[in-house]
């Protein structure tokens, strides 16, 4: 100890301490603003005192796997590991400091700068999710979230003690760590935890400030089904954000958001507060309407006009509410449809015979889970549970299913040209010969899922899950693939990946079957990865014989162990990639750049095992 104060001496190690900034004495766990006597830069200490009653090995352990995690992210909203060092006393861990106040801190923050404060958080936790192995964080909460808002805000996450990796789901571990209250349910009873968990907490963080909550009592707002009743204290926001809140707070894993990229898809879109009275009409309106669907099929009419149609209906359901601006402007009887004008709000009113059948057509999906061949187009299907309904054939053209739960669904022959499929859960879901062109599957599930014949050139796929799913005559060209999980893919018969951006995308077991086990004369254009990006993939252990990798960029990939038999290499970039073991016997390496990439243990194209 200095004998100027009571806080340990570093200056031997070249950091002065300035001030406490936390203490956890039964932990051992010790947390200072410091100086690095060198460069006088501001630093974080956190210190692990051997001797405090409550330390133990565990927490030491912890410590050590901080330090690991730390070294290998690089990410400016997570402070930067700088240093680490053994005392007599305990050990330490060197940190960037932030100049920021955590959101413990009572401070007023609008709803919109909330929002602003979530997207910040979630695109970090898309930066864990995208490392090789997935990083579940464990410990979100307002104490562990720095926001800098002294010019606009700017959001650090912080604390990584209790942080796991784990390819894909985190199993359950021997002790429970988090903190009570913003601990999902498959946290706090040590089950197997996934990529939604994180969610949960911060989610949960979200709420205690729209509800000014403090952290300690979170647990007030929490009921004995671990759901956070938090709607009647929030009047003024939006229908849509409510929703938002409360699909990431979900108890149960399947109704969550299945990762950052599907959760931060759907709130940027997001109205945060309902300003408009005219909007909090809207549906009421569309209800009133929907109720005389029946006058509709029993005439073959519409039943807009007429004393008792729905027009007239609609004027006294806007007089009850106090509305007096408006005027109806009558149209054609063969358009079928009246438009009521609210001050500068259009209503168009239509219960046509079209209408109605498709009405009918989302009550009896939802009511039995199946609709061979109905028409769908335009339906809202929104957090639909859909678990393996039959939808066959079926006009989902510009469908909102976004976040649906549609795991074991038949899709074969379906139309989902335009539709909203981000978040939505597709695993083993089957997709043959189904059109998908211009659909959103943003950070969709498509684990086991089956997809033939599809036509997905261009589509933005980012971070979506393929793990297992099986792939034939599927056309990506040019696909947005980054970060996405393809681990033990099955690609079988003609694929095209050729320009498909597959930066940090996981292709690990991976395999192309050609169908027998004769390559002679195989054409190498069925299975194309040509000019495609495979920057920093993971292809260890890829089964990818005779496959088109011409020209693509597989700069620091990992392809440990593959077996890329007579593939065409031609031009291609392996900068620093890991070729371990790899099988290359017969490739085409012409013009490949291997600067800095190991290939010790791997099989050359001349048969020989390169032994350096």
């Amino acid at each position: 100890m200095s004998l100027m104060s009571n806080y340990p001496d570093f200056s031997s190690y070249g950091y002065q301490i300035k001030r406490s900034l936390g203490q956890n004495r039964q932990g051992g766990r010790f947390t200072y603003l410091a100086t690095n006597t060198k460069t006088q830069q501001s630093v974080v200490i956190k210190q692990f005192q051997f001797a405090q009653p409550g330390a133990s090995w565990g927490e030491y352990a912890a410590y050590e796997s901080e330090i690991k995690l730390l070294q290998q992210l690089n990410h400016a909203s997570i402070p930067r590991y700088l240093n680490s060092f053994e005392t007599p006393t305990g050990f330490c861990l060197v940190q960037e400091y932030i100049k920021a106040s955590s959101l413990a801190q009572p401070r007023h923050f609008t709803p919109e700068e909330i929002k602003q404060i979530a997207i910040a958080v979630l695109e970090i936790l898309v930066y864990l999710q995208r490392q090789r192995l997935t990083v579940i964080h464990r410990d979100i909460k307002p104490e562990n979230i720095l926001v800098d808002r002294s010019r606009q805000i700017k959001v650090y996450l912080v604390d990584f003690g209790f942080a796991r990796m784990g390819g894909g789901d985190v199993g359950a571990s021997s002790v429970v760590k988090g903190t009570l209250g913003f601990m999902p349910p498959e946290q706090l009873f040590n089950r197997q935890l996934t990529k939604a968990s994180d969610l949960y907490s911060l989610g949960a963080t979200l709420i205690c400030l729209l509800t000014k909550t403090k952290s300690t009592e979170i647990g007030n707002l929490i009921d004995k089904d671990y759901r956070i009743n938090f709607k009647p204290l929030v009047p003024k926001l939006s229908r849509q954000f409510i929703d938002w809140l409360s699909k990431m707070t979900a108890p149960s894993l399947r109704e969550r958001y299945p990762n950052a990229v599907a959760a931060i898809a759907a709130l940027k879109p997001t109205n945060v507060v309902d300003t408009d009275p005219i909007q909090k009409l809207l549906i009421p309106l569309r209800k009133l309407s929907e109720s005389f669907s029946d006058a509709v099929l029993n005439t073959g009419q519409s039943s807009d006009v007429g004393e008792h149609g729905t027009i007239p209906k609609l004027i006294a359901h806007l007089r009850e509410h106090g509305v007096s601006f408006y005027k109806v402007a009558t149209q054609t009887p063969k358009a079928r449809k009246q438009t009521i004008v609210i001050g500068t709000t259009l209503i168009v009113v239509g219960v046509g015979i079209t209408s109605y059948w498709q009405n009918r057509h989302v009550r009896q999906l939802l009511n039995t889970q199946k609709c061979v061949a109905c028409n769908l187009q335009n339906a809202n299907l929104r957090d639909a549970y859909l678990e393996e309904a039959d939808l066959r054939g079926a006009n989902l053209k510009k469908a909102n299913l976004e976040g649906a739960f549609l795991k074991s669904a038949k899709l074969n022959g379906a139309n989902l040209v335009g539709a909203k499929l981000n978040g939505a859960n597709l695993a083993s879901t089957r997709l043959e010969w189904t059109r998908l062109e211009n659909a959103n599957l943003l950070g969709a599930n498509l684990e086991m899922a089956v997809l033939v014949g599809i036509n997905l050139a261009g589509a933005d796929l980012r971070g979506v899950t393929l793990k297992g799913a099986t792939l034939a005559n599927v056309n990506l060209e040019g696909a947005n693939l980054e970060g996405a999980n393809l681990e033990h893919i099955s690609l079988q018969r003609a694929f095209n990946l050729r320009k498909a951006n597959l930066k940090n995308a996981n292709l690990e077991r991976a395999s192309a079957y050609l169908g027998r086990n004769n390559l002679e004369g195989d054409d190498l254009s069925d299975f194309d990865l040509g000019e495609a990006n495979l920057e920093r993939a993971n292809l260890a252990g890829a089964a990818l014989p005779a496959i088109n990798l011409r020209g693509a960029n597989l700069e620091g990939a990992n392809l440990e162990g593959a077996h890329l038999r007579r593939s065409n290499m031609e031009g291609a970039n392996l900068k620093g990639a890991n070729l371990g073991g790899a099988n290359l016997k017969g490739a085409n390496l012409e013009g490949v750049n291997l600067e800095g990439a190991n290939l010790k243990g791997a099989i050359m194209p001349n048969g020989i095992r390169y032994l350096k």
